[in-house]
């Protein structure tokens, strides 16, 4: 994702919803933000964020009380967790507006650093046996980084209207593949209701243990 530069008091009120976000789990209200910067008007402080919104840096869930999302998905900080990674697990989301899916997240994993691509990242959960035959299956987590242009015969995650399909590109990019012959390709040029949202970079399965007898 393109993000603007911010100018030096953007880029404060950015800092503090960030800060808010790891030290707290939850990002300020607008009058949290009014009161740490001595905004008297919500107006005011709505316009600022407006322009972080517009310039990349979070997205926004108009109409509740806390709804900020930093776009590079930063985590609570967490002490006991040094040495390990936080990644946002992904909820629903729309090909029109991918980084919805942000906005509805469904908690966040710990993983070694070294399971974690560079830049930004998120953890998705596999949707359907559309890739079986590759070894990923249904309820399967796939570790993806951002990036709405991967190269051509990646294995990518996308958005296809509301659902959430992990597929094989193909070697010209013009179409999603699957490993199973019961789903059909899906066409990527020219629509609108598909849209790439990264390259999947790790698949983790968590075992189910039968209970001891």
């Amino acid at each position: 994702m393109i993000r603007i530069s911010l100018t030096p008091r953007q880029n404060e009120i950015y800092e503090f919803i960030r800060s808010c976000i790891q030290q707290q789990g939850v990002p300020p209200t607008l009058p949290e933000i009014g009161a740490r910067f001595g905004m008297k008007s919500n107006n005011g402080v709505n316009d600022l964020l407006n322009v972080l919104e517009r310039k990349g840096y979070i997205i926004r869930r108009r109409g509740t009380a806390r709804g900020i999302a930093l776009t590079d998905h930063a985590p609570p900080s967490d002490p006991k967790s040094k040495g390990v990674k936080k990644l946002p697990i992904v909820g629903e989301g729309e090909a029109s507006n991918p980084m919805s899916m942000f906005l509805n997240q469904q908690g966040t994993l710990a993983l070694d650093p070294q399971l974690v691509p560079p830049g930004n990242a998120f953890l998705a959960v596999v949707a359907d046996d559309g890739m079986d035959k590759e070894g990923i299956l249904k309820g399967d987590y796939v570790v993806v980084q951002q990036n709405p242009t991967p190269p051509n015969g990646a294995l990518v995650f996308a958005l296809s209207g509301s659902d959430q399909i992990v597929r094989r590109s193909s070697p010209d990019g013009a179409h999603l593949l699957s490993a199973n012959r019961y789903y059909p390709a899906v066409g990527v040029q020219d629509s609108e209701n598909v849209q790439i949202v990264g390259e999947v970079t790790a698949i983790l399965r968590t075992v189910k243990r039968n209970p001891a007898t």
